[in-house]
Parts: structure tokens; C-alpha cells; sequence
């Protein structure tokens, strides 16, 4: 029988993305602070310190094994049989086995020559049944839970059984891994999925939205994948680590990771009242891979100095005993969530701020969303992350600004009050102190009320105009001592200064079959943005427009205040009814996900990489350092490492 030569990975691979120590500072809302016992605490700043472990390229070997799973093979004919390779003893007739596991199209003609040899002596033989598909991969949160503890109860509570599933194995691999089990061996030698022929001059969508989840490294063992970062949180673009930038440059695969800093996560160990433990020398948090030297003193896993470990840390919070510092939850699990002390704040948590900046123009009377979003808010009011001290205001304008007094001082009413002269800087003042951002518990009934009667107030607005430049002054005025989140929605091109943009794209005259490269025209917006990160207030745009809106621009105002922007052409209530599905599942999911405010995230790594791009929404205050006036689970951030 023909003998496979398979390469084997001696060593237990570990993701290459475990290599980087990165943490985010959000300050969550009162409310959802909470200790055992059900008591409201103050809250305080949480970091995700997220591990993961710098592995050495792993050595290879060879060895020789015949008892290898069945090889997938081609459908050269119907008629070949996979049972019986060629031996001049059998007298059985021979059939076509391919030499290689993982097959491509560089050996594809070599097989169709041989088959053309054995189809005259092979014809009455009947065709053996398929092989048995590949069971459907494990989803993320079967395969990475992750044990939950609470320190401030007497109780233990018991760590959340690991899934029994074994994790999808990198399609295209041959042979097996030593320590897999049989299931994954299998796995290895499936056929290659989505690789279908796509003609991109006709398909519009290339990308299909329903694809399987990407392959995930092979963990060996229970232990590897608690210590490494949950995929779900951080993840590497390589599954190996290359050991020189000259390797990295032949294999011409880009090298970065994604970051879900803030990430929903069915279960994560929550580390409270305990000294948070870092290197004295690079900052970085303590985790798996370090090395303990003894009882007193560990080894940083990124710049390998030698640091005194406090005596705190030897107690074991599970079992309350001392002793065994490699117990801690801290160096057992690579995605821990500290509740931080005073330390990490530049400055007492600030009460959420939420304020709504609306498009009144007859063009956004005419889409209908006016109806949606009022409903919509009024389902969740109760929803909003935050504590007592939450404060709600809205803005509306055309071609004017409209502030609402929704104080509790006239009488269970609302007042409306118009500034139409927008030439005269309305931004430098404001038409009353208060009033205009009301804490939500004590004046919840007037917001009702201002809500049920919002649409019909402008149901036969006629101004066409769209002064968003000036809103979004006014609201970074309101919002300057607090910080907190602008919610703008927009459904035409602003064409009052300051903040105006053409309603057409410039192309300087010139007819060109070459499609043109839409640019920002202004920097208004931009500048607005780097003011509103330095005050710790973001901005995200729902932009519900039917005609050109010049996006490229009005990005600017979310993208480095550390936004985000939801885009729904041709919107209309009537003629768009999946683009109305659209916004009002995206805009429920907005108002109910909790919200960090004042965040920072930084990435560090060991020195021989360094992170030379970001990619997302926020303002890049240093080389490592990212800051995020709001941070949602949603959020995520991509960074190209050399």
C-alpha cells in the first residue's frame, strides 16, 4: 500500500495572535455596577486586559504512518473505487488514490493523466457511497467559555464546563496532529469549502453574508483555551508567527489583529478589590504566559524584567488559601475584566449624557422616520445604560434651530423656543442655563409627552434647508463640561454655513470614463470631530438619505470623535419597507447595548513589533494609545503590525 509522509507539528500550536497585552479604560454607568450581594457601588473605570502569549516558530518532523484517515479524492469518474490502491499481488483491479491530502490545482492534470491509465480496467466496477461530511463547526461561545467567579461572595461559584466539541480545525491541512483526537484528524483532511468561481463583472456581492466563521488555531488541550484570548475578542490575521519580517514579506500575507475591546461575552472573570498587578518596567498586565520564579517574583512575558509580586496575590479567592500564585484567575484565563480604582480616572465618573440631534426638513417630514424613531425611544426609555443622574435633550432643525425645555417647571408641558438667526454664532450662547439636558427620572412624563407630539409638530414643515453644521456647535456647547454621546439623524446634504457642502461632486470640468475619487470637500466637520474627542463627547450619524450627501465628509464628525455611522439609502416609510426593518432593529440594538464613557486602549507589544496603522473610529493620541470618548460592544478596531 502506498505510505503517507505527512509534516507534523511536534510542538502544541498556539494562535499567533497571542503575542500582544492590550487593556481598555471605559467608565461604565452606575447602574451597572453591582456587588454580590445586590448593592449599588460606585462605579469604577473597567479594564479588559486581554493576553495572549508570544509562541517561537514551531519545529517541524517527519514521520511515517499508514493508518492516516482517508484522503478526500477527486471525482475523476464515476466508476473509480477508492478501496484498493494498485499492488502487484492483489487481484483485486487498481484504483486512483491521490498522493496529497490537500488538494489544489497544481496537481490536478497530474491525476487526470494517471486516471486516463485505469478507466478501461475499472469500468464494471460499481461506485463506492461519498464519504460522511464534515460535522458543522463549533460556534465561538460553545468552544471559548469561559469560567465566572465572584470574589465578593462566601459562595464559589462553579466554573462553566468547557464545550465537549472539538474546535474547527484550518481547512486545507494535511495529515495529523499529534494529541488531536480522531474527530479533528478527520477534520484536517475535509475538502476545501467556498471556493467556488465567482465572475466579479456580474456579481454584486462577492462577499457572501452567510459564510462560515474563519478556522480558528488548533488548541490542544481545556488549558490552552482558557489561556488564550477568546476569538471573539482578539485575533491575529496569521495562525502562525513568523520569526523574521523576511518571511513575513515572501509569504506577502498581511500581519495584524482585530480588536472587540468591549465585547459581549457570555461569561468572564470579573476581578475586584485586589492591587492590580503590572510590570514595573512596560506597563503590562499580569497574565498566562509570564513566568513565576518563585513565590515572590515573576517574569514579564513581554520585556522580561523581573518584578516583585505583592503578597495579596498569593490568596487564592476560590479556595481562600495562600500559597500558589499560578491560581489566580489572572494568569489561568488571557481575557479578564478588572473593576479599577481612582487611579485610572482622570476625573470622577461623569452622569450619561444623551443627546438627539433631528432632521425637521421637509425632506425628512417626507421619509416617515420621525414616526419610527419616536416610537422606538419611547420602548426604551427604561433601557438607557446609565443611573439617576441620566440626562436626555433634543435638538431639531431646518434652517433653523429649535431647542425644547423639558424642565419640570411648566406645568407637565414642553416649550419650544427658535433661534432662526444663524449668522450671528448662536453656538457662543445658549437661550437659557438649564433645561435643556433634564435628568430622565425626575422629568420622564414630559419626555413622553414632547415625544407622542414630536411628528406632529413638523408634519407640514416646507423648509428645505439643513443647518447641521450649527446643531452640531450648539450640541458640543451643551455637552463641553460632561462629555456624554450625540445622536445626529440626517437626510439631505447641509447647505447653511457654517458646515455647508455642494449638493453636486465637483469634477473640475473634466469628463473622465475613470470613476471619480470621493474626498472630504471640507475639513469643517473634521476639526468639529478632534474638538469633540478632546471634551470626551462622540458623535454617531444615522444617515437616512435619498440623494447625494457627500459621505466622505460628513464621516468626519464619527470618525475621530470615536463614532460610528449607520447608512440607509433611498430611505422612505412606505416605498423602502426593509430599509425601515433596517433602521429600527439597528436602532433598537443602539439604545439598549450598554455604553462606556471616557475610554482609552492600549496595545502593547514586545519590541520586536510595533503597530504602525489604526484602523476604526477614534483619535490616535500617541503611537499605542487610542483614545474612545464611547465605547459599545459593537465596536471594533484593526491594527497592521510591522
Amino acid at each position: 500500500s502506498i505510505t503517507n509522509t505527512e509534516k507534523l507539528n511536534t510542538n502544541p500550536i498556539l494562535p499567533s495572535s497571542n503575542v500582544f497585552n492590550t487593556h481598555t479604560i471605559p467608565t461604565p454607568p452606575l447602574s451597572n455596577v453591582s456587588t454580590a450581594n445586590g448593592n449599588s457601588t460606585p462605579p469604577f473605570a473597567n479594564i479588559y486586559n486581554t493576553n495572549i502569549n508570544p509562541t517561537s516558530s514551531p519545529s517541524y518532523g517527519y514521520n511515517t504512518n499508514s493508518n492516516l484517515p482517508p484522503t478526500t479524492t477527486y471525482p475523476m469518474s464515476q466508476n473509480l473505487s477508492p478501496s484498493n490502491v494498485y499492488n502487484p499481488l492483489s487481484t483485486s483491479q487498481p484504483s486512483i488514490r491521490p498522493m496529497y491530502p490537500s488538494p489544489s490545482s497544481a496537481y490536478r492534470p497530474q491525476v487526470s493523466q494517471q486516471s486516463s491509465q485505469f478507466i478501461s480496467s475499472t469500468t464494471n466496477q460499481t461506485a463506492q457511497p461519498p464519504l460522511p461530511s464534515r460535522p458543522p463547526p463549533p460556534t465561538l461561545s460553545s468552544t471559548y467559555p469561559y469560567p465566572q467567579y465572584n470574589y465578593n461572595s462566601n459562595t464559589t461559584t462553579a466554573a462553566t464546563a468547557h464545550s465537549g466539541q472539538s474546535p474547527p480545525m484550518p481547512y486545507g491541512m494535511g495529515g495529523s496532529i499529534v494529541g488531536a483526537t480522531n474527530q479533528q484528524n478527520n477534520n484536517l483532511n475535509g475538502p476545501l469549502t467556498n471556493n467556488d468561481m465567482v465572475d466579479l463583472l456580474k456579481e454584486k456581492t462577492v462577499v457572501n453574508p452567510y459564510a462560515e466563521e474563519p478556522p480558528m488555531s488548533p488548541l490542544l488541550s481545556e488549558e490552552n483555551q482558557q489561556m488564550n484570548c477568546s476569538p471573539e475578542v482578539m485575533r491575529c490575521s496569521l495562525n502562525i508567527m513568523p520569526q523574521t519580517k523576511d518571511i513575513l514579506n515572501k509569504s506577502r500575507l498581511p500581519l495584524g489583529i482585530l480588536i472587540h475591546p468591549f465585547k459581549d461575552l457570555e461569561s468572564l472573570s470579573v476581578i475586584q478589590g485586589t492591587k492590580i498587578v503590572r510590570c514595573d518596567s512596560c506597563k503590562s498586565y499580569i497574565n498566562p504566559f509570564i513566568t513565576f520564579l518563585d513565590n515572590t517574583r515573576w517574569r514579564c512575558s513581554i520585556c522580561s524584567r523581573v518584578n516583585d509580586l505583592p503578597q495579596e496575590f498569593l490568596f487564592d479567592p476560590i479556595t481562600k488559601t495562600y500559597g500558589d500564585p499560578s491560581r489566580r484567575p489572572e494568569v489561568r484565563f488571557g481575557t479578564v475584566e478588572y473593576t479599577a480604582t481612582a487611579d485610572y480616572m482622570a476625573r470622577p465618573p461623569q452622569p450619561a449624557m444623551y443627546l438627539f440631534l433631528l432632521d425637521v426638513s421637509h425632506n425628512a417630514i417626507q421619509t416617515g422616520y420621525l414616526s419610527s424613531f419616536c416610537d422606538i425611544l419611547l420602548e426604551n426609555l427604561n433601557g438607557l445604560p446609565g443611573d439617576a443622574r441620566t440626562k436626555i435633550g433634543f435638538l431639531t432643525y431646518d434652517s433653523r434651530i429649535h431647542y425644547y425645555d423639558l424642565s419640570d417647571r411648566h406645568n407637565g408641558t414642553f416649550r419650544i423656543m427658535i433661534v432662526s438667526d444663524l449668522d450671528n454664532k448662536p453656538e457662543d450662547f445658549l437661550p437659557m442655563p438649564d433645561g435643556l439636558m433634564v435628568t430622565l427620572c425626575e422629568c420622564r412624563s414630559i419626555v413622553e409627552i414632547f415625544l407622542n407630539e414630536l411628528p406632529k409638530i413638523y408634519q407640514n414643515n416646507n423648509e428645505t434647508d439643513s443647518a447641521l453644521g450649527s446643531a452640531l456647535q450648539i450640541a458640543g456647547k451643551l455637552l463641553d463640561q460632561t462629555g456624554g454621546r450625540i445622536t445626529v439623524i440626517q437626510t439631505r446634504i447641509p447647505n447653511i454655513n457654517p458646515g455647508a457642502l455642494n449638493e453636486f461632486i465637483n469634477t473640475g470640468g473634466q469628463i473622465t470614463k475613470e470613476p471619480i475619487t470621493i474626498v472630504p470637500t471640507s475639513d469643517f466637520y473634521k476639526k468639529l470631530s478632534l474638538d469633540f474627542a478632546s471634551v470626551q463627547i462622540a458623535c454617531d450619524l444615522f444617515l437616512l438619505n435619498s440623494h447625494y450627501i457627500d459621505l466622505a465628509t460628513l464621516s468626519g464628525i464619527a470618525k475621530y470623535s470615536g463614532g460610528e455611522i449607520k447608512y440607509y439609502p433611498g430611505y422612505h416609510s412606505i416605498q423602502k419597507p426593509h430599509e425601515v426593518e433596517r433602521f429600527e432593529n439597528d436602532f433598537r440594538r443602539y439604545l439598549q447595548r450598554k455604553i462606556g464613557f471616557e475610554a482609552v486602549m492600549r496595545l502593547r507589544s514586545p519590541p520586536a513589533l510595533t503597530i504602525h496603522t489604526f484602523h476604526g473610529n477614534g483619535f490616535v493620541r500617541s503611537v499605542d494609545l487610542l483614545v474612545l470618548p464611547n465605547i459599545n460592544p459593537d465596536a471594533a478596531f484593526g491594527m497592521q503590525v510591522n
